[in-house]
């Protein structure tokens, strides 16, 4: 399967608390203008507040391969996760799910 380069046009900081559609809406529009689907989606997020964070995302994608960077500080760690994805849903809900850990950023 073909892996694509991420995308600069998408960019998340923070997903916000709640269910706020037009972030979502916007975000599937994005991602179906420039992914192909099914197809392996980057997934790179920054972790900060210790390694039960990291836990907490394998939770999530429990299966996939994690690449994980510590920063020269220690600080946080950026993680990259790539997954086999058939739709720009299935993105989305991975991002609601990790918008709900605290001391994660979602690039």
């Amino acid at each position: 399967m073909e892996e694509k380069k991420i995308n600069k046009n998408i960019e998340l900081t923070d997903i916000p608390d709640g269910d706020n559609k037009d972030i979502y809406a916007n975000l599937k529009e994005k991602l179906e203008s420039v992914e192909k689907f099914p197809g392996v989606y980057n997934f790179k997020f920054i972790i900060t507040g210790g390694l039960d964070k990291i836990q907490d995302l394998r939770a999530i994608l429990p299966n996939d391969e994690f690449i994980e960077q510590p920063s020269k500080t220690g600080k946080y760690v950026s993680i990259t996760v790539k997954k086999a994805m058939q739709n720009a849903d299935e993105v989305i809900a991975v991002y609601k799910q990790a918008g709900n850990i605290k001391g994660i950023m979602i690039l």
